[in-house]
């Protein structure tokens, strides 16, 4: 089986084609494929296919073999994997995923591309469709106990769960440790990211990531959508900030007319391979 290894800001995933992967179990591939000791190594793998609504369609697994809806990072590396081998030669395009179509724009030279736009679409409030229980009708800068530690946090979704906690320094976290608590407690039925933001300036914010499923990450697309807009909605910046993150910068803009989240970042091929089966 063909692969590729790709990133987004170092929140990197394996893709293959998925032609490659009939009759093989796509969470267990995941898991052996991401292992960064015995496998290839990545935060997830990512499946590329036809579609019949758009013009492409994506499929992602974390680490841990779970599914996710969408994922920002993965989306524009899929749109450079896919023009790079002309699947498409679209550099707008329109891509399935679990969490609806998404837009695609692609920024490169005509051959190779370097940097890639995704229409995010709109964030979601409502904890049920986030999902996380609560009596609240929305968590906006909420007090939440978990672990015997207090949290003002705010939840929403961005195609996929995510509790944006703010802290004056988030090299003070313990981002293993207090992700991995959150992530399972029992408030979040289907888990949850975890995002803790420190506000740098009204257009620079600096992130510390946990991801469902897979842990501590150098980057996360749809989290760094979910710290802008809940930034914005608690008034602790604008509507538009680059996203500091361990593997480099995310811009992200939220459009307050048509309420819709956009991603703006690098995607880099960093090698590619055959796994024996």
């Amino acid at each position: 089986m063909q692969f590729a290894k790709l990133h987004g800001c170092g929140n990197d995933y394996i893709f293959v084609m998925e032609r490659d992967m009939k009759g093989i179990d796509a969470g267990r591939e995941a898991i052996k494929l991401s292992d960064r000791k015995t496998g290839i190594g990545a935060d997830g793998l990512i499946i590329a296919g036809d579609s019949e609504v758009a013009d492409i369609k994506m499929e992602m697994y974390n680490a841990d073999g779970s599914r996710g809806r969408m994922c920002g990072n993965g989306i524009r590396c899929l749109g450079k994997y896919a023009f790079e081998r002309r699947m498409t030669i679209k550099t707008v395009l329109r891509v399935e995923t679990d969490a609806g179509i998404r837009k695609l724009w692609l920024y490169g030279d005509g051959v190779h591309i370097s940097a890639a736009k995704a229409d995010m679409g709109k964030p979601v409030f409502e904890p049920q469709l986030i999902p996380v229980y609560t009596d609240a009708e929305k968590v906006i800068d909420k007090n939440i106990c978990i672990g015997n530690k207090n949290y003002t946090a705010t939840c929403l979704s961005m195609g996929n769960p995510h509790t944006v906690i703010f802290t004056d320094d988030v090299d003070k976290i313990d981002i293993e440790t207090e992700g991995k608590l959150i992530e399972n407690d029992a408030m979040f039925p289907d888990r949850t990211n975890v995002m803790f933001v420190q506000v740098i300036s009204e257009r620079k914010l600096k992130m510390g990531i946990w991801e469902r499923g897979s842990g501590m990450t150098m980057a996360c697309g749809t989290g760094a959508c979910a710290a802008l807009v809940a930034g914005y909605v608690t008034n602790r910046c604008g509507n538009e900030a680059d996203i500091i993150m361990p593997g480099g910068i995310l811009k992200v803009t939220y459009d307050i007319k048509s309420g819709n989240v956009y991603l703006f970042g690098d995607a880099n091929e960093v090698f590619t391979g055959e796994v024996n089966r």
